[in-house]
């Protein structure tokens, strides 16, 4: 009976071994990997905010209408398409495809502000940008609302890599057209979940400069004035430390337009951030799964070794030890 219960224990110990000796470089790298077919959904919304709303009436006319103090929401959708990598790439790269709309509570309906769509190519790993695959971002505008730009990303889009450090990376911010530099804060819980607080300070200024309708300020002239566009923000994220997955994400908006002759005028501007509903979604969703990923990047190796190692001694004392001992007796 002895002998039975050492092979199990020699069995099982080899077994502990060899998952701890594979648990970072087989188990951990193919389970710290973004799908190709990613699917997601983010609602975030923000109280008292300035938005411009620029449609076109019944009449076909193009319509400005500056909104205070109004309830703005976001609804991104985050959707992989993996036939737009070339097969060979499918390893190490992924094409996710953000669609966002924005919209403002007006007279108690929920109206659209406008629509963006953008497809970025990324590292499976890393998160990093690596315009692989045909990047691209609508630029539509009241006339041609169908309008899209080849563009080409930088550093961070949609999540942090795969065991996020304490240090400051490069995070993309589409307004500026660039990535920017995102620091490490604090850690903080939220919904019982771990997070690295990471921010973004983008000091207000000029980002380019354009034509635009006087009627935008409020002019009943025809014609276009020369405006600057102004722009700042404040983006915080909370990031699922193991995944880097974003938890929480909220963005203070300064965005303005400034003419010759004009008031400021407001595009948006105000706080906006995921709402609650989608903060404890994510936070029950990742917050086990990175606890898992991060005990297979950590403790597994060492566990497993450390408990082999005892049960490969437990069943080579109860396999061979018995029998040594019988024999002394015998003697």
């Amino acid at each position: 009976m002895r002998k039975v219960l050492g092979g199990v224990a020699i069995l099982l110990g080899v077994l502990l071994v060899v998952v701890g000796i594979v648990a970072k470089p087989v188990l951990y790298k193919n389970l710290a990997t973004v799908p190709l077919d990613q699917k997601s959904t983010s609602d975030s919304q923000g109280s008292g905010m300035s938005a411009l709303r620029a449609y076109k009436g019944d009449d076909g006319r193009p319509h400005y209408d500056k909104l205070e103090g109004v309830d703005l929401r976001s609804t991104r959708e985050v959707r992989g398409i993996p036939g737009k990598v070339p097969a060979d790439k499918r390893g190490t790269e992924a094409f996710w495809q953000t669609a966002v709309q924005s919209q403002a509570l007006i007279n108690g309906q929920w109206t659209d502000l406008s629509y963006s769509d953008e497809g970025v190519s990324l590292n499976r790993r890393t998160g990093e940008s690596t315009n692989c695959c045909g990047d691209y971002k609508s630029a539509g505008d009241i006339e041609d609302p169908t309008k899209v730009n080849d563009i080409s990303h930088q550093g961070l889009f949609f999540k942090f890599p795969f065991d996020v450090q304490k240090k400051t990376y490069r995070f993309w911010d589409g307004d500026l057209g660039r990535a920017e530099a995102i620091n490490f804060v604090r850690e903080e819980k939220i919904e019982g979940t771990t997070t690295y607080v990471f921010r973004q300070s983008i000091p207000k200024a000029e980002v380019t400069e354009r034509d635009v309708p006087r009627a935008v300020f409020g002019d009943s002239a025809s014609g276009t004035v020369k405006a600057k566009v102004m722009y700042g923000n404040v983006r915080t994220l909370w990031v699922e430390p193991n995944t880097g997955v974003l938890i929480k994400g909220q963005e203070e908006q300064d965005k303005s337009l400034v003419a010759e002759g004009y008031p400021e005028l407001a595009t948006t501007k105000g706080t906006i951030g995921y709402n609650p509903d989608t903060v404890k979604k994510n936070a029950k969703d990742w917050g086990t799964k990175g606890s898992l990923l991060g005990f297979v990047n950590g403790t597994l190796t060492p566990l497993g070794v450390g408990l082999g190692i005892l049960l490969l001694a437990l069943g080579l004392f109860l396999t061979f030890g018995a029998g040594s001992r019988g024999r002394r007796e015998a003697r």
